[in-house]
Parts: structure tokens; sequence; C-alpha cells
């Protein structure tokens, strides 16, 4: 039996648990260490209001079923994860917990030598990155990132692709976000830059993880930009939908997000307070050791028919592209009219097959049948520093070193 436990048990770390206890390998939950037990308990049992289960991941907890849900009669809860690792003989230890306090519960955890699944961003400043950039160097224990895009079926396909050396040597990157329910970064606790310390740092680090895993490459050298054009306002600090005279007419209200547009409110905070933060697009050019660079850019209004996600990747040879949304690869030979076209088949809940990759791999590292972490902890530092010296270059108008 494998022992697990949660550091912060939210909708996040309720959809990991569903992979893991599916699995084999007779992994069990023991203990969960968060402030809100009674939350916890009615996510773990998917009964309740959805404002009780309020989500902060866009998977719809209606398809989220668990085929053995959990009784938490049987898992032992803690006030503070300190408590839990004295008290508990663990061989996992999954931490949910927002944003800002990733690094240090990741500290705790690795500190005692227990494998840990962290999730992104790893950290959110540049002196959080140093720490775990120490840990990964003493670490007793593997660490899997939740960086579950690497492990999709898409983007193994792709690094497939690459490394075949079809298309020769990558030479250029450009990157893309539209993100078709960027209204929750407004709507929702993202909107507290204290917690989700931006948008670079809550979506560009998926994407900049592709990018350095299908290249090989460490990147060097950043200048980015960040716009906020849409979700601004002067409404007043605080205010809620189901509070505001203008539901009706407001097509960023709960009521039209869900019956208007067909799309899954998160929550009925007001995009348009004076509170409300996040940039709502933003881009950067990345350079990266060999010489070659990349260019990445996320919209967080594009609705619809206008969503994709994925990459072109230019070498002398040939150009590989893919997209998610179109779940569609191509690959275009430079030297003839041939074009390639692949359907992926992406399975369409789990970030799209790879939170199932990663829990198989996680398990399997506790369980020593595993030699080395699908997405590990130097993945996910990386990754996080191409952001952090983004943010900064965006703010700053300046050049920065990763």
């Amino acid at each position: 039996m494998i022992r697990l436990g949660v550091i912060g048990y939210g909708v996040r770390a309720d959809m990991l648990m569903d992979e893991l206890l599916t699995l084999p390998g007779e992994a069990c939950l023991c203990a969960v260490a968060d402030r809100n037990p009674e939350r916890v308990k009615a996510l773990m049992t998917k009964k309740g209001s959805k404002e009780a289960l309020h989500s902060f991941e866009i998977d719809k907890i209606d398809g989220m079923l668990r085929k053995c849900p959990m009784d938490p009669d049987t898992i032992r809860f803690y006030r503070t994860a300190e408590e839990m690792l004295m008290q508990e003989e663990l061989d996992g230890v999954l931490v949910g917990t927002n944003c800002n306090t990733h690094t240090h519960f990741a500290q705790l955890v690795m500190e005692k030598g227990i494998p840990l699944f962290l999730e992104k961003p790893v950290a959110v400043s540049r002196k959080e990155a140093a720490v775990l950039e120490r840990l990964a160097k003493e670490a007793k224990a593997p660490v899997v990132v939740s960086f579950p895009l690497r492990v999709t079926r898409m983007v193994q396909e792709v690094k497939k692709i690459i490394d075949s050396g079809v298309i020769g040597k990558v030479e250029q990157v450009q990157a893309f976000n539209d993100v078709p329910y960027g209204f929750v970064y407004f709507h929702d606790w993202y909107r507290d830059e204290s917690i989700s310390h931006g948008l670079f740092l809550q979506k560009a680090t998926h994407d900049i993880d592709v990018i350095n895993y299908l290249t090989g490459e460490m990147p060097v050298r950043v200048c980015a930009m960040k716009s906020k054009q849409i979700y601004k306002g002067d409404m007043p600090e605080g205010l809620r939908c189901s509070e505001c005279d203008r539901w009706e007419s407001c097509m960023d209200s709960t009521y039209n997000i869900e019956k208007t547009r067909n799309d899954i409110p998160r929550s009925d905070y007001c995009s348009f307070a004076a509170d409300t933060g996040n940039e709502d697009s933003g881009s950067l050019l990345l350079r990266y050791e060999s010489g070659m660079h990349a260019v990445y850019s996320q919209n967080f209004f594009a609705r619809k028919g206008a969503a994709r996600r994925g990459a072109r990747l230019y070498g002398y040879k040939g150009t590989v592209e893919f997209n998610f949304a179109a779940d569609e690869i191509k690959i275009y030979d430079h030297m003839s009219d041939q074009v390639t076209a692949i359907r992926v088949n992406t399975p369409p809940s789990g970030h799209g097959g790879g939170d199932n990759a990663l829990c198989r791999n996680f398990l399997d590292l506790i369980r020593g049948k595993a030699e080395k972490s699908a997405a590990p902890l130097e993945a996910g530092i990386a990754s996080v520093r191409v952001c952090l010296a983004a943010k900064e270059s965006s703010e700053e108008e300046v050049f920065r070193n990763v």
C-alpha cells in the first residue's frame, strides 16, 4: 500500500487523486492538511453546491465523478502541514496549495525526504527559486512537478518528430495560447496578484516548459510586454455580480457567462472592479543558449472558436506545428510540397491525459519502478525563472537575464 498525504486539498488535488486512486499500485490517501476540512470532505464525495466545491481550475466538476469515492471518515485531517508530516509515515505527498506557498511546503516535504508531487508554479520569486535550486541538489527523494502538457500524446509525438531529425535542429519557435476560459483569472481568486503573481507565472509556465522540453535547450535572456486593456475599470472593490444592477447588460456577469455564453462560471467577483489584478494579454521573446529564439504570446479574452494552444517549431529541413485546440500535428517539408497531418485523438479530460501520465510516473518513482521524474524539479525552476524574468521585463521595459 502506497500511503499518500495532501497539503492543500482543492479541486486540483482532487483531480489528481481521481487519477492516483484508479491506477494500479494500491495508492491510498491517508492524511490531509487543510484549514477547511468540511469543504474538503464535500469535494471528496462530490457532494454539496458548486459554491462549496468552488473551483480553482478549469475542469468541470460535473464530469469528474470518481469510480471509487473516498470515504473521508478513513482519512486523518490536520490543520497544518507540519503536524501532518510529524505524525504520519507517508510514502508520498502532494502540494496543492495556492501559488504563493508552493515553495514553503515543498521545502517542508523535501527536507523530510518524502517523494513530492508539486503544483506549478514552483516559486513566485527569485529568492524562492534559489531555495528550490539548493533543495534540488540535496534532494533525497524524487519530485514530480505538475507539468502535464509535456507528457501528453500531442507533445510526446512532436518530441519524437523533432528527435528523428526530420525537420533538422529547431532554430526558431513561435508559440501561442489563446485561453477561451480566460475570464476565470479576473472572476476568481487569481485576480489577487499577491497570490497569483500575474499570468506569466500562472499560464506561461506550462508553455515555456514545453518549449524547453522540445528544444532541449536552456533559456538565457528574455524581454516581455503585457497589457491590461479589457479587464479593468472603476467598479467598487470587492463587488460581486450578485450585488450588481448591471448583471443583465454585462457580458462578463456570472449570469451571462452561464446563460448567454454557455461557459462555466467560477466565482462572481466583478471583472471590471478597481481591485481586479492581472494583465489580459502578454508576450515574451526568449533567447536560448545556442542563439536560437522563441516568441510566445498569450491572450485571456479570446473566446470560443478563437481558442488555440500550441507552437510552430522551425528547422532548416521542415516545420512542425501542433495545436491542442485542433487536436492536430502538421509537418511541412521545406524541400518538397509535402504536408503531413497527424490526428492525435487527445483524451478529453485530465489535461489531455497528461495528469494520468504524471500520476503513473509518481507512483512508479515511489515504488522504485521508474528511474527519473517525467517532470523534474529542475524543469519547474527553469520555467519559473523565465516567467519571473518576463514579469520583471514587462514592468521595467528592459531585457532580463533568466
